[in-house]
């Protein structure tokens, strides 16, 4: 948006420098000319640039911030939470799950870590990571509910249910042809009757419960660091520990969403599931 804007600008300056030329002549007054502090203002090359010009432009590297090799060892190191061996059943493990998902949304009421980034202008240039920052840890939470309540198995929704009964009476090829003749795109006939396959092969599995707890208690560190960071003065003594402690957060919780098979389980549900709604009389 700010490329955008800026080109719009030197536009709209361009047409105001261009106006006076339309107008009519007057010889008694000499050219206006601009102040110095204009000139080195202007452009010099072709404003008119094509849009693949434009968009292949690079912006100036940022600095590769290192990684604080110590604090990703404290933050791979679980956190024991109280009760969570005992855990056999959805509500207590959302109960586990809660005091984590609070805190976490302390974080985000306030503003979160991007917030951060944007109030010290010595970290601004750097907000991406605190965005970043943000989402993954709604990403984690999010994934530790989801496998709270699929654990001994994944709901039905209307997709599923829809398109199951649909292919136990007609087949697969004819509810395809069905949806053809109706106006729907070969991608979404696609998704949808992928994705009741898998309901089907997973509406009763039967994930660990210990497995999950025990993911509350990897996250926990990477939950106090982040809320303590949330809470952080930086300025330009403390700018590069605040930097090299959010890249190694992030970098905690990205490793933790890529190896572990049941938060990379929870995420590609969620990737994958279908959100259009079908009319079960179709």
């Amino acid at each position: 948006m700010f490329r955008i804007v800026c080109l719009i600008g030197v536009w709209l300056l361009a047409g105001v420098l261009i106006l006076p030329a339309c107008a009519e002549k007057v010889e008694e007054e000499p050219a206006v000319k601009l102040p110095p502090r204009e000139h080195t203002w202007v452009r010099k090359e072709t404003v008119r640039k094509s849009k693949d010009a434009f968009f292949s432009r690079q912006e100036p590297s940022q600095p590769v911030i290192p990684v604080n090799e110590s604090l990703m060892k404290r933050l791979n190191q679980p956190v024991p939470l109280e009760g969570q061996d005992s855990v056999t059943d959805v509500k207590p493990c959302l109960a586990l799950l809660q005091p984590l998902d609070k805190k976490r949304t302390a974080v985000q009421k306030a503003g979160g870590v991007w917030h951060v980034f944007e109030q010290y202008p010595e970290v601004r240039n750097f907000s991406e990571n605190g965005m970043q920052i943000d989402s993954t840890m709604n990403k984690l939470i999010a994934s530790l509910n989801h496998l709270c309540r699929t654990a001994k198995g994944l709901p039905q929704d209307n997709i599923s249910r829809v398109i199951s009964q649909k292919v136990a009476e007609k087949g697969k090829d004819a509810v395809v042809q069905e949806f053809l003749d109706l106006g729907e795109a070969d991608g979404d006939i696609a998704k949808w009757l992928k994705y009741a396959d898998y309901w089907k092969k997973n509406q009763k599995r039967n994930l660990d419960y210990k497995l999950i707890t025990g993911l509350m208690a990897r996250i926990q560190p990477m939950l106090d660091l982040y809320a303590e960071l949330a809470a952080r003065q930086v300025d330009a003594t403390t700018k590069q520990a605040f930097l090299s402690d959010a890249v190694t957060l992030l970098q905690a919780m990205k490793n933790l969403s890529s190896s572990d098979e049941y938060l990379v389980l929870a995420l590609n549900e969620d990737q994958d599931a279908p959100y259009e709604d079908l009319d079960p009389d179709m």
